[in-house]
């Protein structure tokens, strides 16, 4: 066998490895194990029937007040679920907090896959809404979480929502990583952020890591062209991606992205959330 043949061979064997494997490469997560942390803020313990037999659990946050704001979490893929929502119940005490795992994820059932976690979300979203009358709806999506959140706004009247450093679309990532694979043809789970942000009046905000490598500049930049109502930006410094919820300047960066938000909501808003 000719050498050309045997490079050839290999070529192929490793693509078609890297499409076999591309959903546990997309969702790390799901062999992640997940534990339920004590906090003094205690969260009612949720759960919900997907309508293929998949049940979702999650967890909600009481707010300080009744009828409070509810502010819906959508983590990254290798991200708890629990630790995000004890973040975000420490960061926003007066909001209604509501965390899902992704399905597949921590005590979540099913297989993670990109239409079912978008579906799952409106799901989420129509469930919590017709349950707690929020005077108005925002959503937070962080990473991967960042596409969830930005189709759920395309999908269901949110007052806001923050994307923690998004991206365009996972497939112009993996173009981007693997260059010498035809990524186009193969890729299942495309999550195309920039597609949900197209012809969309929800007011966003959005958070990036100045040394993020993960998502670079120019896949948040080729997003954010597209955003028509972005009413908040910010880099935080000396972060890249994953350690950015450990930078100090974070949960001040975030606490002024839900203020520009809820400044942003117009009176319709605030009356039909």
């Amino acid at each position: 066998m000719s050498l050309l043949a045997i490079l050839g061979l290999g070529y192929v064997g490793i693509v078609g490895l890297l499409y076999v494997l591309q959903t546990w490469l997309i969702f790390p997560g799901a062999h992640l194990p997940s534990q339920r942390l004590d906090s003094p803020r205690q969260p009612e313990r949720l759960e919900l029937a997907a309508s293929d037999g998949a049940v979702l659990h999650g967890m909600r946050f009481a707010g300080a007040r009744p009828a409070a704001d509810l502010l819906i979490g959508f983590g990254g893929n290798a991200q708890d679920a629990e630790m995000l929502g004890q973040d975000l119940a420490s960061d926003f005490p007066e909001l209604d907090v509501v965390v899902f795992h992704y399905r597949g994820f921590g005590p979540s059932t099913g297989k993670p896959g990109e239409a079912t976690l978008l579906g799952d979300a409106l799901a989420i979203y129509d469930a919590m809404v017709a349950r707690l009358q929020p005077a108005r709806t925002f959503a937070i999506g962080i990473s991967l979480g960042s596409a969830v959140a930005a189709h759920l706004s395309k999908e269901r009247s949110l007052a806001g929502v923050v994307l923690v450093t998004p991206f365009d679309s996972v497939e112009a990532i993996a173009k981007e990583t693997y260059f010498w694979v035809p990524v186009g043809l193969l890729l299942r789970h495309r999550f195309p952020s920039v597609a949900f942000m197209t012809d969309n009046p929800t007011p966003v905000a959005v958070i990036s890591a100045a040394e993020d490598r993960v998502v670079k500049p120019r896949r948040t930049e080729a997003l954010l062209a597209r955003i028509e109502n972005l009413v908040f930006r910010a880099t935080v410094p000396g972060a890249d991606h994953n350690t950015l919820y450990h930078v100090e300047a974070y949960p001040t960066t975030l606490r002024a992205a839900f203020g520009a938000l809820r400044s942003a909501a117009a009176p319709s808003d605030r009356a039909a959330q």
